[in-house]
Formats: structure tokens, sequence, C-alpha cells
């Protein structure tokens, strides 16, 4: 196990992260993060990876217009836009 720390949660509910904490796994102030609660309890946090919001992809997903989508889910979505609207002009 790397680093084990134990925080209080502030009256708003927030968790600071400590600086070695954050050095250990590479983190930097404005990067974001995953929260995951799982039925025991258990709560994770780990660094954001992209994930398609439509299949679930995680090895090609980009973040584009705040959207996590991978590139066979964009052309899709792409021809759907253009084929509802009609065509391109």
């Amino acid at each position: 196990m790397g680093v084990l720390k134990y925080k209080k949660l502030t009256s708003k509910r927030g968790i600071n992260l400590n600086k070695d904490i954050c050095a250990y796994v590479d983190l930097k102030a404005g990067d974001s993060v995953d929260v995951t609660a799982q039925d025991d309890g258990t709560v994770l946090i780990r660094k954001h990876t992209p994930q398609c919001r439509f299949c679930g992809d995680r090895k090609e997903a980009v973040t584009v217009m705040g959207i996590d989508v991978c590139p066979n889910c964009a052309e899709r979505l792409c021809a759907e836009v253009i084929e509802k609207a009609g065509g391109v002009e």
C-alpha cells in the first residue's frame, strides 16, 4: 500500500488532499478526479480517466465540450446529428 492518511470532512463535506499524496499519484492543482462510492461504504478517489459516455471505452476516449467520447461514438453521433438536421449545407 502506498500512502495512507486519516482526514476529516470539512463542514461542507469537502476534503483536502495532502501534498505528499498528490505527489505520490502525480495529481496537480486543477486536475480532475473520479469519486466512486461503493455499496460497502468504500469511497475511491482516483485520477480522472476519460470514459466514453456512450460505450464506456477508456482507451481512446477524450473530453470534448465537457463530454467524454471515443472516436467511434463521435463519428456515429456526428452522422446522426447531420441526418436529423437534414444534411449539411
